[in-house]
Parts: structure tokens; sequence; C-alpha cells
């Protein structure tokens, strides 16, 4: 039985969660084997109403099984933590306490932007300073922790300089991004973090 499943929203998600598995060490974990599955049609949305359905086949091949998904692209109107407690109930029944859902909030973009030193590693981005480039389009005022709207800021900032908003483009973003727990702000990636540690301890 392998240790861990994954399902995420879309190829995107499965590139940086992909990544971040293998930067084991940065995140403070042993090696993890499993897999990483995103979901061909419905992104988040049909995460919510078929994730629970979509995990249940595969209780006796992981050990533990994560869904993290999109907060704007999710289609429901409760509280991030809210929706996440309820997959998880429904989750309960087959998956016996070895199951966690984390809602990314707003969204995955919002986990990321906190490294956008590291953009300048994207072929297009190279020698561009990302984070002047994201004030002067008005995305993210100087001063202010996080932009309102990380999903739209990166969208804008590829679209800018003629970049793909791709999964291999995030891909090298996550391979670069500075995991450390005592300087991440969004408290649903220090989540998804202490939920790994929780279960895969060196």
């Amino acid at each position: 039985m392998d240790d861990l499943l994954i399902l995420c929203p879309n190829r995107k998600w499965r590139a940086v969660m992909e990544v971040f598995l293998a930067r084991s060490r940065h995140l403070g974990i042993r090696e993890v084997t499993g897999a990483v599955k995103s979901i061909p049609d419905g992104g988040s949305r049909a995460l919510v109403r078929s994730g629970v359905q979509l995990a249940k086949p595969n209780t006796d091949k992981f050990h533990h099984c994560l869904i993290v998904l999109d907060a704007d692209q999710a289609g429901d109107e409760r509280e991030p933590k809210d929706l996440a407690a309820s997959i998880e109930a429904d989750m309960k029944s087959t998956w016996e306490g070895r199951c966690r859902v984390i809602v990314a909030d707003p969204s995955l973009d919002a986990w990321l932007i906190q490294g956008h030193r590291f953009f300048s590693r994207v072929p297009g981005l190279r020698g561009t300073d990302v984070r002047q480039t994201f004030h002067d389009m008005g995305y993210w005022p100087l001063g202010q922790e996080v932009p309102d709207q990380p999903r739209h800021a990166m969208e804008a900032l590829f679209a800018e300089f003629g970049v793909s908003a791709s999964a291999a483009n995030y891909r090298v973003i996550a391979e670069n991004f500075p995991i450390r727990l005592d300087s991440i702000e969004a408290p649903c990636f220090r989540q998804f973090i202490l939920t790994l540690r929780e279960w895969f301890l060196p």
C-alpha cells in the first residue's frame, strides 16, 4: 500500500503537488510514495461534488488521502474551512480519519505568489522585477502584503510577457519556491505542510 493519494483540480495543481512532494527534506517529511491525480473536467467544482466518490475506491491502495482545491473556483458560498470540514466529514466513513481536505483561499496562486522573486526562473520572465510589475499593473500595491486577487494577478503577469500559465511553468515556480514554514503566510499552505508532517515524519 502506498502512502498518499492527492486529488487536485487541474494539471497546474498536479505539477505543484508533485514537485512539493519530491522536496520532502524541505517539507520536513520522509520520502512519500503515492500518486497525484488531477480531475480532467470540472476542476474544483467537480471535486466539491464528487471528490468523496473519486477517493472512495482507493481506500485499500493508499494509507492517506488529501483533496486540495481552489476556493474561488469551487462554486460554493461556504467559508473555505467550513467547505473543507464538510467534505472531510463525508469521507470519514470510508477513510476513517486518514483523509484531509485543504481549500486554498482564494487559490493555489495565493500560495505561490509569495515566492514571486523566483518567478524570474520561468522562461520569458527572466530579468523581470516581478513585484514591481505587479505594482505597475495595479494588482499588488507596494506595502500591501498580498494581492487581493492572486489568480488574476498571475494570469495578467503571464499575459503581459507572452508566457503560458502552464503546468510546466508552475512546476518551475514550485521547484524554486522557498519552503519555510516560519515564513509562509497563507494559513491553508501551512496546513498542507503540517498535515504532511503529521502523517509522514522522518
